[in-house]
């Protein structure tokens, strides 16, 4: 039976995990009714705890609707402020509150919960909102480095706008919340390096080629990677989807000599446990592109040459460098072909195995791919076949073959 109150799941990342959601009193109290139902979107359930203070701005009822749960408002025989939670997420988190945590006090619903959650050591994420003033009180400070102290507690930074510290982007809470209270998965603390992106090359002052590329599969696979518990690094073209910029390292690039130079740094300066290369990066560039603009009355013809493959240089890091932090590197390349059969798609993949030494190929046909779908083959090294139909599919059979060989 379909409700009100429920909600499409994109991710399984929070899968039967029980978050408390504490709302206090500030106008950014407003937002966790979004908060609430992104949590659930990503498999959370969400309790919400409120302060008097926050139901000035916020109803019970709403939050009740958000989180398909009672909310908790005062203190009552259940004793609820000692409920077992996997996560605390305090947003928004008034200057008061953070004062009064920092000193033990528990006269509220929200700061007993939270010092039933420091005896037991659970992740607590605080996200404080007020005008910049207050945030420079050095009393307040003071209470805010002691709290950060604790390796249980993260601050989300706020976003800085009109002199106050206002309520940050929902899906970098999220992201950060997954992140935390995976950390005991597989994936935890692997560093996954991943490419995305089209990348662009000029052929004069103003003038340049690209593709199509928005890097949204990119980005959703980073996102879901760092949810689940990894160390992401994202090379990134210059993309039309904009990746979370305060949860996972992004480094921006543009051509496709950038994107080479910087992957091959991150493999030989930092350990890196797996490589997914799925930026669409150009397979020619223009030859001595021009340094000033070119002049519109003539035809033009502009000579191409042939861009290294990033996945094969990296061998030349990973495996011939003795300087190389990066040993036994697991490889997942794409190929995109355009009306491709099945039997042909996969007789590529097998030779892009061998060719590019992965262990592991995406295989896509352009003429498959939309918003509402996108098929692909996964191909391994024993040559077995995995056929997906959408995104989700596909990032969902990423993740499990990292999980099982990382």
């Amino acid at each position: 039976m379909n409700k009100d109150t429920n909600v499409i799941q994109k991710s399984d990342s929070l899968n039967q995990k029980r978050i408390a959601l504490c709302v206090t009193g500030g106008i950014a109290a407003c937002e966790t009714v979004k908060l609430s139902r992104e949590l659930r979107r990503y498999g959370a359930r969400v309790t919400a705890y409120m302060t008097e203070e926050a139901q000035k701005f916020m109803t019970p009822l709403s939050l009740a609707w958000a989180t398909d749960e009672n909310v908790v408002t005062e203190f009552s025989k259940n004793a609820e402020h000692i409920d077992a939670f996997d996560l605390v997420l305090v947003a928004p988190m008034t200057h008061n509150t953070l004062n009064q945590f920092s000193h033990g006090t528990s006269s509220t619903v929200v700061t007993a919960l939270l010092a039933s959650a420091m005896g037991e050591k659970k992740p607590i994420v605080c996200v404080p909102t007020m005008h910049e003033s207050m945030a420079k009180n050095p009393i307040y400070l003071e209470s805010f480095h002691k709290l950060n102290a604790y390796d249980n507690i993260t601050f989300i930074e706020a976003l800085k706008e009109e002199e106050k510290e206002k309520f940050p982007d929902i899906q970098t809470l999220v992201l950060e919340c997954a992140h935390l209270v995976n950390r005991s998965s597989k994936l935890a603390g692997k560093h996954v390096l991943l490419t995305g992106g089209p990348t662009k090359a000029p052929i004069d002052a103003v003038r340049y080629i690209s593709n199509f590329s928005t890097g949204e599969l990119s980005v959703q696979l980073a996102n879901e990677i760092y949810a689940q518990g990894a160390n992401v690094t994202l090379v990134y073209g210059p993309g039309r989807v904009i990746p979370p910029l305060k949860n996972y390292r992004v480094v921006d690039v543009e051509t496709p000599q950038d994107m080479l130079d910087q992957v091959l740094s991150e493999v030989q300066y930092q350990k890196v446990d797996a490589a997914i290369f799925s930026a669409a990066v150009l397979d020619h560039v223009p030859f001595n592109p021009v340094s000033q603009k070119l002049s519109s009355k003539n035809d033009l013809h502009v000579s191409f040459q042939k861009t290294p493959k990033i996945i094969r240089e990296i061998d030349r890091v990973t495996r011939k460098s003795c300087e190389s932090v990066t040993k036994n590197l697991f490889k997942i390349g794409f190929k995109l072909e355009v009306g491709k059969t099945k039997e042909a798609l996969i007789q590529i993949g097998k030779d892009s195995l061998e060719n590019m030494n992965a262990q592991v190929m995406v295989l896509n046909n352009l003429n498959e791919i939309s918003n509402e779908k996108h098929k692909a083959y996964i191909l391994n090294r024993s040559l077995e076949i995995q056929e997906v139909q959408t995104k989700k599919e596909m990032i969902h059979a990423l993740l499990n073959i990292l999980q099982h060989v990382l």
